[in-house]
């Protein structure tokens, strides 16, 4: 339960603490959902692999750049967190 709440804590506190990124982050799944539409309305049958392919291209793109595969394990993120206030 405590890894639970740390982590709903970290997303309360994420939006303050890295407003572009958060605002990054909203515009483009926005974007993708535009896209989506857009291509749904049009009648071509791509856009549920478009939509896919949107969501998971940037969790590909951050594990590739370093993203540790251990990220949501709360101990070594409760870790990571209090060295980063040193």
């Amino acid at each position: 339960m405590k890894g639970v709440l740390f982590f709903l804590g970290s997303i309360f506190r994420w939006p303050v603490q890295n407003t572009k990124e958060f605002l990054i982050l909203h515009v483009y799944l926005l974007g993708i959902y535009g896209i989506t539409f857009l291509l749904r309305k049009i009648g071509l049958e791509i856009s549920n692999l478009v939509f896919t392919v949107g969501l998971m291209a940037p969790i590909g793109y951050l594990i590739y750049k370093g993203l540790p595969l251990d990220c949501l394990d709360y101990k070594s993120a409760i870790k990571r967190e209090l060295s980063s206030l040193n």
